[in-house]
């Protein structure tokens, strides 16, 4: 989950590096470093926290550092060792530099080798052994690429590393395990290697991204690929993005998650756009596609997902078993890949994953490739590992998102599933979901009047959360598809507030949690005006008798609702949409709550404590 840069070439890589890590601190910030050539010495500045204290350790002695044209950078999530300056990246192993993603879990095995030669560690970390591997594997006449591929083939567990030495300082290497790992060329001429696209980006959006078990060596010459069992040359494509370099940046808006919410009207009209053939006339048309046939032919269809894909995936149970009739399982991936699942003939196991790398989720696509099972993969990430390996991929349009806490991504992903179920519905039954298509085609301009700044909405959310915030918790309840809502705006509430907040099916209140409301409980009710409402205002009603403050969320004429709220939040009109995309209105008005109660309470809302955008490790 760790953020990786390293460069080779004629620009300044201290600006390039730093620049690169900012792109890439939603991937970690526990500490961060750099390291640069000077003098043909690799001069490293870390420190413990946020990117911008390294800036200023920089401050004094950047002057020294700009003639340099090659370095390496990283950004860290503390996996082994605490979150300090010692145990931050780069670490040295004597003329050896690296920085490393991930965890080598025969760690181990290799430090009690190493000891019995001398070699003992500076950190608490696992990353640092592997430097002492490629020390001795240079020491005794390997090359720097041959050295890291023939200690990378030692280790075991999901890492990358890049590496570099001062004994070939026109050099950078890279080397993938299980963690992505991406290259680029600069067009000014030499060589860029990231764990993410995004700092590449800014100089070409031809990428390549590496396979697990490849390496590259990148020098002023361009890039070069390797098998690393084999050693022999390998031809690897680039992958074209067609991602905004002005989509990562704020744009005015105070954070990037604010950015990112206000975002999904166009995300709903892109990702619309990117699967669906709009040449047709008819409705939910999938555009021709190897995952189209995969579900045309599924008996049965079992999600797994982790976090916020996994309620993305619970949406699909509601409308593909509603519109499309086809059954749906939905499992945590990080629970699937350990039980004794039955996946019966027919079945297809589909993966929802952000980034494409979720440690997880990508493990159950390989289980189940090894046993014949077919999988199709739902990612933001073109080229991502788990596009490449599962059977075929759809990829949502969201672009890049920045703030750690899923937004945009989630939409993009509900959008997805919702239109297999149409497509579904439509191969058993022509015409049955036209007005559930014609409304989707006018769902963005609604959203996009609905969530504007300015708006009703957004004044009645912050109004509201200023009312509520020094509630001790916070329950977040729903019926139907607001039911996989009110989890992910406790998610969400969790994540970026460091509130307690949880998400409950309304109907399940009396079997528990209600003996935890009180007078300093805060209920956020989720109930649209669709066929789960009055059940939603039954249990609300069994609520507001046990002194809870309310938040409700409902149609904009419902007035029996909103007499029994305390705080009211107002949706759009029934009759202007069908009550199947509820959650499409829904969702950011959770996001924006969320949003409103961390700013009140003082929380980095882009970066919050102990979370990274990629769960890459187990």
């Amino acid at each position: 989950m760790c953020g990786i840069v390293g460069y080779v070439g004629n620009r300044p890589a201290v600006d390039l590096l730093l620049k690169g890590l900012k792109r890439l601190e939603y991937r970690g910030y526990d500490s961060a470093g750099i390291a640069v050539f000077h003098q043909n010495k690799l001069e490293i500045k870390k420190s413990e926290g946020r990117l911008e204290n390294v800036e200023k350790l920089l401050n004094g002695s950047a002057p020294l550092y700009k003639a340099s044209t090659s370095g390496l950078g990283h950004t860290r999530w503390a996996t082994h060792g605490k979150p300090t300056t010692q145990n931050a990246h780069p670490h040295r192993t004597g003329h050896v530099v690296l920085v490393h993603n991930g965890i080598i879990e025969n760690y181990q095995e290799i430090r009690d080798d190493l000891a019995t030669r001398g070699h003992h560690p500076a950190s608490e970390t696992d990353s640092e052994f592997f430097g002492f591997l490629v020390l001795e594997e240079m020491n005794q006449g390997s090359s720097l690429a041959e050295a890291v591929r023939k200690s990378f083939a030692r280790l075991e567990g999901a890492s990358s590393v890049v590496v570099m030495s001062e004994k070939e300082p026109g050099v950078v290497i890279g080397a993938r395990g299980g963690s992505p790992l991406v290259a680029g060329l600069d067009p000014n001429g030499g060589a860029i290697l990231a764990s993410d696209a995004q700092p590449i980006m800014d100089y070409t959006r031809d990428v390549y991204f590496l396979d697990v078990g490849e390496m590259v060596v990148g020098s002023s010459k361009g890039l070069e690929f390797l098998d690393i069992s084999s050693g022999k040359k390998v031809s690897r494509p680039s992958t074209h993005l067609d991602w905004q370099p002005e989509t990562m940046d704020k744009q005015g808006y105070p954070h990037y998650m604010l950015k990112e919410i206000y975002e999904q009207p166009r995300v709903l009209v892109d990702t619309l756009n990117g699967v669906v053939d709009r040449a047709t006339a008819e409705c939910f048309e999938l555009a021709e596609h190897p995952g189209v046939a995969l579900l045309r032919n599924a008996k049965d269809l079992k999600f797994v997902a982790c976090g916020t894909s996994w309620h993305a995936a619970l949406m699909a149970k509601y409308w593909i078993e509603r519109w499309g009739k086809v059954p749906v399982d939905v499992e945590l991936a990080s629970e699937f890949r350990y039980r004794d699942a039955l996946v019966t003939p027919g079945s297809l196991v589909v993966a929802i994953s952000q980034s494409g790398e979720t440690a997880d989720t990508l493990s159950v696509v390989r289980d189940m490739k090894k046993k014949g099972v077919p999988t199709l993969a739902v990612t933001n990430v073109r080229g991502s590992t788990m596009s490449r390996e599962a059977d075929a991929a759809f990829f949502t349009s969201a672009g890049p998102e920045i703030g750690v806490a899923a937004t945009k991504t989630f939409f993009a992903q509900m959008l997805m599933v919702l239109l297999w179920a149409g497509f579904l519905a439509e191969k058993n039954q022509p015409g049955s979901t036209r007005k559930l298509f014609d409304d989707l085609v006018k769902l963005p301009h609604l959203l996009e009047e609905f969530i504007r700044p300015e708006g009703q909405m957004a004044a009645a959310v912050k109004k509201a959360a200023h009312a509520v915030q020094d509630s001790k918790g916070f329950f977040f309840i729903g019926r139907g598809t607001s039911f996989p809502i009110a989890l992910e705006g406790a998610l969400k509430l969790k994540e970026i507030a460091y509130v307690h907040a949880e998400g409950y099916a309304g109907g399940e209140l009396k079997h528990g949690p209600i003996a935890m409301i009180d007078e300093q409980m805060t209920v956020v009710v989720l109930a649209p005006q669709d066929g789960w409402r009055d059940k939603t205002v039954s249990n609300l009603e069994e609520v507001k008798a046990r002194g809870a403050k309310i938040v409700g969320i409902g149609g904009v004429a419902d007035g029996p609702l909103k007499k029994l709220c305390h705080h009211w939040i107002p949706l759009p009109d029934k009759g202007v949409l069908e009550e199947g995309l509820a959650p499409f209105l829904l969702t950011p008005v959770m996001q924006l709550f969320s949003y409103e109660l961390a700013l009140l309470r003082g929380t980095d809302v882009d970066k919050p404590r102990n979370l990274a955008k990629s769960v890459t490790v187990e």
